[in-house]
Parts: C-alpha cells; sequence; structure tokens
C-alpha cells in the first residue's frame, strides 16, 4: 500500500512539471508560427508585386508571352514526337516515268507513263513529298540493245526520309526495237471546219513539200496507212499560209507514236465565199383551215432570203417553201413565228427564222375554163406521149379562196401537169397534177378527176 501510493505522488509531480514545461514554451511556438505566418504572406506580396509588374508593363508582359509561348511549343512538339513513333503512309497517283535510253537508234514500248506509288514515314515527311513536283520513276534502259527486258523503275528525287514502292507495275516489260527509215507523201485534213464560217470554201491546199521521212521500227512503219498535215482553219474568212502539224495513222485511224521530219510543213490554202443568190420564202398551208374560211393575207417579216451553196445546188432552188399547219390558223388575225429550214446542199442563210401575220375571210369560189395541159417527169428521147382523149389537152379547174385572191388568178396562172414518172408503155392512168404561184388558194379539177388516159410509145 505505501509503495502504491508513494507511486502515484510520483505520477503527480511528473506530470506537472511537464505542464510547467509546456506553459513555458508556448510564447516561443507562438512566436514561431507568427514567424512562418509573416514568411508566407511577405512571399504572396513578393510574387502579387511581380505579376503586377509583369501585367502593367507591355515590355515586360511581351516578353513573358514569348517565354510562355516558346515552352508550349517545346511541350508539344515534344509530345507530338512520341505520338509519331507509329510510321504512316500515302498513295501518291500518276508519278511520271522517264525512259532513258538511244532515241536516235532505238524505239521502246511497254513503259507506262506513269504509275503510282505508296510513300511511308512521318507524316511531316510526306506532306512535303506531296508538294515535291521533280519526283519520277527512272527505266533504264542505257546501254541494252533489241530484245525484251523485266525493268525496275526506280524512285527518283524523293525525301530521303521516305520509303517508296511502286504500287501497279514497279518491273516493266520492255520491248527494244531498232528503228529504221522510210518516207511518205504526204495528204492534208482541215480541222476545225466547225469554227469556220460556213459561207466560205476551202482550195485544195498547196504543200511547201508532197513527202516526209518517219524513223520508227520496221512493225510500226508497216502499221503507218496515211501521213496527212492537219491545218487547222478555226476562224478563218481570207486566203492564208500557215504552218500544219504532221501525223501519222494505221489502217484503223488511231496516231502512230514515231519520229516525223520534218514534223510541220506549210500549207497554203485560198478561201472564197461560196456562191449566193436571193430566193423568196413562200408559205405553203398544210391541212383544213377552220370550215368556211381561207387565207386571205399572209405578211411575213423576210419577203426574201439570201442563200449560200455550191453553184450546181444554186441552180436547183427557186424559193424557199415555208409550210404552216393550218389547223393552228383558229382567229380572223393570226401572229406565228417559225424557223426557215435549211435545203439539201446550202451552207448559209440570211434569215432564219421569220415571223408573219396571217388573216383569214370568208372562202368563195370560181371555176376557170381552158387551163392548158402539160407533162412532167418524161424522157421524149426514149417514149411518146398523147391523151387519149383530145378534150384532155385543156380542163378546167375550180378555185377555192377569198374574193381578192380568187379574183386575181387566171387561166395562164394555173398549171396542170400529167405526171408520167415510173409509167411504162402502154395506155394506163397517169396522176393530174395541179399548181399554181399562189399557195394560199386551193385548186381541183372542175369535174372531180385526179388522173387521166394516155397512151404511151417507145421511140424507134
Amino acid at each position: 500500500m505505501a509503495k502504491e501510493k508513494k507511486k502515484k505522488n510520483i505520477d503527480s509531480s511528473e506530470k506537472l512539471e511537464l505542464a510547467q514545461r509546456i506553459a513555458a514554451n508556448s510564447p516561443r511556438v507562438a512566436r514561431t508560427y507568427a514567424t512562418i505566418e509573416n514568411a508566407f504572406v511577405s512571399f504572396g506580396r513578393f510574387i502579387s508585386g511581380i505579376l503586377n509588374k509583369i501585367l502593367m508593363s507591355p515590355r515586360i508582359s511581351k516578353l513573358f508571352a514569348l517565354i510562355l509561348a516558346v515552352v508550349c511549343y517545346f511541350a508539344l512538339n515534344s509530345s507530338n514526337t512520341t505520338n509519331l513513333g507509329v510510321r504512316q503512309s500515302a498513295v501518291l497517283n500518276d508519278i511520271p516515268v522517264v525512259t532513258v535510253y538511244n532515241r536516235e537508234i532505238y524505239e521502246i514500248s511497254g513503259v507506262p507513263t506513269s504509275a503510282n506509288v505508296i510513300v511511308q514515314g512521318d507524316m511531316t515527311d510526306i506532306n512535303l513529298q506531296k508538294g515535291q513536283t521533280s519526283s519520277t520513276l527512272v527505266c533504264d534502259l542505257s546501254g541494252l540493245t533489241e530484245g525484251n527486258y523485266n525493268i525496275r523503275l526506280v524512285p527518283t528525287n524523293f525525301n530521303t526520309n521516305l520509303d517508296v514502292n511502286v504500287l501497279d507495275t514497279p518491273v516493266a516489260n520492255v520491248t527494244i526495237k531498232k528503228k529504221m527509215s522510210a518516207n511518205f507523201n504526204i495528204s492534208y485534213e482541215f480541222i476545225n471546219t466547225h469554227l469556220m464560217d460556213s459561207r466560205y470554201t476551202l482550195s485544195v491546199p498547196t504543200l511547201d513539200r508532197t513527202d516526209v521521212q518517219i524513223k520508227a521500227s520496221e512493225d510500226t512503219i508497216s502499221s503507218i496507212a496515211m501521213v496527212k498535215a492537219l491545218i487547222d482553219v478555226a476562224n478563218e474568212s481570207q486566203s492564208f499560209t500557215k504552218s500544219a502539224k504532221i501525223v501519222a495513222y494505221d489502217y484503223n485511224g488511231n496516231v502512230v507514236n514515231c519520229e516525223i521530219s520534218p514534223d510541220h510543213v506549210n500549207a497554203t490554202v485560198q478561201v472564197a465565199e461560196q456562191p449566193s443568190k436571193e430566193v423568196p420564202i413562200i408559205v405553203r398551208p398544210v391541212g383544213t383551215i377552220m370550215e368556211g374560211y381561207a387565207i386571205d393575207t399572209v405578211t411575213l417579216n423576210y419577203s426574201s432570203v439570201t442563200i449560200h451553196a455550191p453553184q450546181n445546188v444554186l441552180n436547183l432552188i427557186d424559193a424557199i417553201y415555208l409550210d404552216i399547219d393550218a389547223t393552228k390558223l383558229n382567229n380572223i388575225n393570226n401572229s406565228l413565228a417559225t424557223e426557215l429550214k435549211y435545203p439539201s446542199g446550202v451552207v448559209d442563210m440570211s434569215v432564219t427564222n421569220v415571223t408573219m401575220e396571217i388573216t383569214l375571210d370568208r372562202m368563195v369560189s370560181k371555176t376557170i375554163d381552158d387551163v392548158r395541159v402539160g407533162w412532167i417527169n418524161y424522157d421524149d428521147t426514149k417514149y411518146r406521149f398523147m391523151v387519149v382523149n383530145p378534150d384532155d389537152a385543156k380542163m378546167s379547174v375550180k378555185v377555192y379562196g377569198t374574193q381578192r385572191n380568187i379574183d386575181e388568178i387566171k387561166a395562164e396562172d394555173i398549171i396542170i401537169s400529167i405526171d408520167l414518172a415510173n409509167l411504162t408503155t402502154g395506155q394506163q392512168h397517169a396522176p393530174l397534177i395541179v399548181t399554181s404561184k399562189n399557195n394560199i388558194v386551193t385548186y381541183e379539177i372542175a369535174d372531180g378527176r385526179t388522173y387521166v388516159e394516155v397512151e404511151i410509145e417507145g421511140v424507134e
């Protein structure tokens, strides 16, 4: 008991002593905390002052921004460098193929003009390569003679950091043949004639030489069917002399790739305007006008047209006929616009579109007697013709139209023709055709006949 009591007294004294020491050290600990706190506050004020100076000073703020940008650049590039460790690839199309060989002696075939390649490497290098225009694929035939060869295409002038592989034809199957020479006569061909005014004609050209020399392999030369001087006549309206390219063609009309000397000749061509003449425009109604009416007047904005054609074509044309659909004339006064059709062989017309005013009036009729009957489509050197009934040498014609128009028509204005085309010898029916210069009036044989009896005999 005494020992326990003594122990308790010792513990109490130790605790008291510890409390006294803590109390003695408390001011010092407080001062230490205060010192640390003041240090942090001073440091914060220092940093704040520096930042204020940077932000408030234009010069220092620009310098700070530059430093920050440099740091960011190196940080990003460092990051990209680690990411670009993986190789990338891209296909480049139509890289030209350059062939090295003796062009004076040999002809080659089997080499492509271009090929596609795939490049592999860093994307930056690939992008730089895409802007490169001097890259080629070389087919080196130097030192080789006639024969067949497998030649690898060698990439040239590519970025050295890239791996380059030819996709389509890494190896070309090349045939080398020795050239020979042959002379060919020159013909000619006008080109771009659609760009020349059709009113003009072209003479046969005069070339300053009549033949050329062609150098190619024996097979190529034997395939040549013709050699032409191509004369460009676009927009030509006067006689001219110009250089014309020489081109060789095979039997299928395809251009033959060969060496031609000279490759151009001078061609002189005379240009002349096509013959022309002025002819009337004649309106011909087709179909039936509304019942009880006929065409009274036709007024055109152009009454005639100048046509251009070869002389033999002009000799056959006496007018330009304009057929109109009479069923569309539904009013007393009608306005129409239409296009003139080119007769066969005519190359140009001064008028291609016309407008017309057509008026209608009540239809009347009259009969005109003693209209003479003639013949068409016959050969009097082989046959003799006659009507079976002599009274058919003259006929009566009934005319339908407006009063104004039929009053003007006389017997001599009407033509009755017996058409003898495709008829043989003997007695037979021949069709009758009634015409007149006035196309807006209708005609028919008064008794309603459409044919007549004729006798045809051969001439001995």
